[in-house]
């Protein structure tokens, strides 16, 4: 039998774009597995050359104007040649100008198209802006009238599609981790010569994207607000990830003004390993986010087998109905009691809450798992666009 053949479509394709890159980059190295899988995506040029490296059947256009929308110089045109070879298509996220290309091209080609909008309606807020609400009437409802499936990460991402109006059909598929994110980590002597400052220090580990949707103010101020009433002594806090929009400047300013520059520490976007020996460093991982879908960063903490203290907005309450993690309301004030809730456990109690997330994320969140499942969602979607 022929091999499918998957069209994945993202303008998010680099790492300094965070989950949503890591997922797909997740689903390319598992999917290849079982299918032919061709990548078609924005990338400046200063960029492409890693991206060919880590996707070498690909197809990388240099984004043009209007940026925000991520469009690509020749994308859509160059969609009409791709796509009639494929099977499948998967595009991912929701308002960005290659997501549209894609799919109106598969509704014409009657190619079957999945759209993964990665959290993009979990809150009213992501969507209530004038430009959104204009965008949604005129080009995006229809879109995903015509769309076979969206793909939701969890069911609460499936409850706020519906909330939102979508009426498209939705199936839900976790996230999920490479083997490689279980594997017990050497001890982190190569991170402790980068980082001197965290050696012999209980490290509260932050990963993403430093932006202001991730609740980072609400971090830096229950953090000195703990600090100054000696809470944290023997800890540190690690902020670690790529900038955006010059959102660093604005946290090197907090840290500055809060007194902070020896108890917080901004290393930058760290990847491979680097940041598995970060990981193995960490004692407890933190997630003050406003807005998820489903976190990778989340979940490669469960992997590492930290205790996490996350909000309810990231939309995960199955890792505190396991016991490991804490669950706290947005904002600077649960973040703090999150934290205090953190600090209060004893280096035992902490290893036991980090060792049942392990355990969850090896039962429910392996790539093995999401990939079989995916796999499943392409051939419904083959039998349905094929009834219909």
């Amino acid at each position: 039998m022929k091999p499918l053949r998957l069209a994945i479509v993202s303008a998010l394709l680099h790492s300094s774009h965070g989950g949503p890159a890591t997922v797909v980059q997740r689903h390319y190295q598992a999917l290849r597995q079982h299918m032919e899988v061709v990548i078609i995506g924005v990338a400046p040029q200063t960029q492409q050359a890693h991206l060919l490296t880590e996707y070498p059947e690909s197809h990388l256009f240099p984004p043009v104007w209007p940026a925000r929308w991520f469009r690509g110089r020749g994308l859509a045109d160059a969609l009409w040649q791709i796509l009639p070879d494929c099977d499948v298509v998967h595009a991912h996220m929701l308002w960005d100008h290659p997501v549209w290309a894609a799919c109106r091209t598969a509704r014409a080609l009657n190619k079957p198209c999945i759209i993964t909008p990665h959290g993009s309606l979990m809150e009213t807020w992501r969507y209530q802006a004038l430009h959104k609400r204009l965008y949604r009437w005129l080009l995006l409802d229809r879109l995903l009238q015509q769309t076979t499936f969206l793909h939701a990460l969890s069911e609460q991402e499936k409850h706020a599609c519906q909330q939102a109006g979508v009426t498209t059909p939705i199936r839900v598929i976790a996230n999920g981790l490479p083997d490689s994110a279980f594997l017990p980590s050497p001890a982190p002597l190569q991170s402790i010569d980068h980082w001197p400052a965290l050696h012999n220090q209980a490290v509260l580990l932050y990963l993403g994207r430093l932006w202001q949707e991730k609740g980072l103010d609400d971090l830096l101020t229950a953090w000195g607000n703990l600090c100054r009433h000696n809470q944290t002594q023997g800890w540190q806090l690690v902020l670690a990830g790529p900038d955006y929009r010059g959102y660093r400047h604005h946290l090197e300013t907090r840290i500055a003004q809060e007194g902070l520059g020896d108890k917080v520490h901004l290393p930058g976007e760290v990847t491979g390993q680097k940041k598995t020996d970060l990981f193995a460093m960490a004692s407890a991982f933190v997630l003050p986010s406003y807005s998820e879908g489903l976190s990778t960063a989340l979940l490669e903490a469960m992997a590492a087998g930290l205790p996490a203290v996350y909000t309810q907005q990231c939309h995960f309450p199955t890792l505190s109905q396991h016991q490991g993690g804490i669950e706290i309301p947005v904002g600077t004030a649960g973040v703090q009691q999150g934290i205090t809730r953190l600090l209060r456990l004893s280096p035992a109690q902490r290893r036991a809450m980090g060792d049942r997330a392990r355990a969850l994320a090896l039962r429910d969140y392996t790539m093995d798992t999401i990939a079989t499942a995916l796999h499943a969602l392409y051939q419904e979607a083959l039998q349905t666009h094929t009834r219909h």
